[in-house]
């Protein structure tokens, strides 16, 4: 995984537009690799999401949905965390 992407989705919320590859729709998540927003008893599943992770193939916590999502990199239309939309919104 880009050591840029991993870092934002452990320090925090990161906002993320893709398309879906099978119908080409938009999709929108708040995603997270970070322990604090992940439920203890999906712990485990998170250590094996860090390790088999590949690099275009990215496994995330959905925080809206409270489950675990996936999507392709190369499929990304926009991705900032929650403090970026902050910053934003207040301009």
């Amino acid at each position: 995984m880009n050591p840029e992407i991993l870092n934002l989705l452990l320090s925090g919320e990161v906002r993320i537009v893709f398309r879906k590859k099978t119908n080409g729709l938009l999709r929108n998540l708040l995603a997270t690799l970070n322990k604090d927003s992940i439920p203890p008893e999906q712990y485990s599943t998170l250590a094996s999401v860090l390790q088999n992770t590949s690099s275009d193939l990215i496994v995330v916590w959905d925080i809206e949905s409270n489950d675990w999502r996936s999507f392709y990199l190369n499929t990304v239309v926009d991705m900032f965390t929650t403090e970026q939309k902050k910053e934003l919104d207040r301009e």
